[in-house]
């Protein structure tokens, strides 16, 4: 990361905290090729979907903390697809849980996910590639959300607002949108974070996507799961 990259991201966050919409479509990304057993879809609002999540143990996913207000008991979600529509497992959402500090939560099966392998957690990243996941809109207005997973490689300016948030570069070509908040990012074959938020102003515009990192969480994670 280039000196002074950091110091602007922290000063500038301070005023998209108040203002940025939740986020996560994938503007300018493609396609996934990849397979991931650990994805989820959570469900769905007018447009065909709501928010992403990642499964952490056969009976637990991570997802954005504001996700939360749209997943209820008795919810249906599919793990294990590209194709938010077919393939996969469905499962179904017994209790949902509010992290201690930040943008995060977790959702918990009524039954274990059989044959697919939870998500990997990796460390923060403060700089360097990463690539994100999602299947919501890629403009702000006028469009679905896409049937398949899509993807963008971008990179990590830094870390920026709370402890556990790290900013993704967004530009008029590539960004996060409406629709995904959630969905986990990546670092190599690790889950590094989920989406929070985007960018001030309309899908595509110049700034940072904000991520919330899982692994300060892991605490919280591990102590959730083993009193479920």
């Amino acid at each position: 990361m280039r000196t002074g990259v950091a110091g602007a991201v922290v000063a500038t966050v301070a005023v998209m905290v108040g203002v940025a919409a939740p986020a996560g479509a994938i503007v300018g990304g493609e396609t996934s090729k990849a397979e991931h057993s650990w994805i989820v879809d959570l469900g769905h609002e007018d447009n065909g979907h709501g928010c992403g999540g990642g499964l952490v143990a056969p009976r637990w996913v991570v997802t954005a903390g504001h996700c939360l207000e749209t997943v209820h008991v008795g919810s249906r979600v599919r793990v294990g697809s590209n194709d938010r529509e077919a393939g996969g497992e469905m499962a179904t959402v017994a209790a949902t849980y509010q992290g201690d500090y930040g943008d995060i939560g977790l959702i918990e099966l009524a039954e274990p996910v059989v044959g697919k392998a939870p998500l990997k957690v990796g460390a923060m990243p403060v700089s360097g590639p990463i690539r994100l996941l999602g299947w919501g809109m890629d403009k702000q207005e006028g469009a679905t959300a896409p049937r398949l997973l899509k993807q963008l490689d971008t990179e990590v300016l830094g870390q920026c607002g709370g402890n556990d948030e790290i900013c993704v570069k967004a530009s008029t070509e590539a960004t996060a949108c409406h629709g995904d908040s959630g969905t986990p990012a990546m670092v190599g074959d690790d889950v590094v974070a989920v989406t929070s938020r985007g960018p001030i102003g309309a899908c595509g515009g110049e700034g940072w996507t904000i991520y919330t990192a899982i692994a300060p969480h892991q605490g919280w994670i591990e102590r959730t799961i083993a009193a479920g």
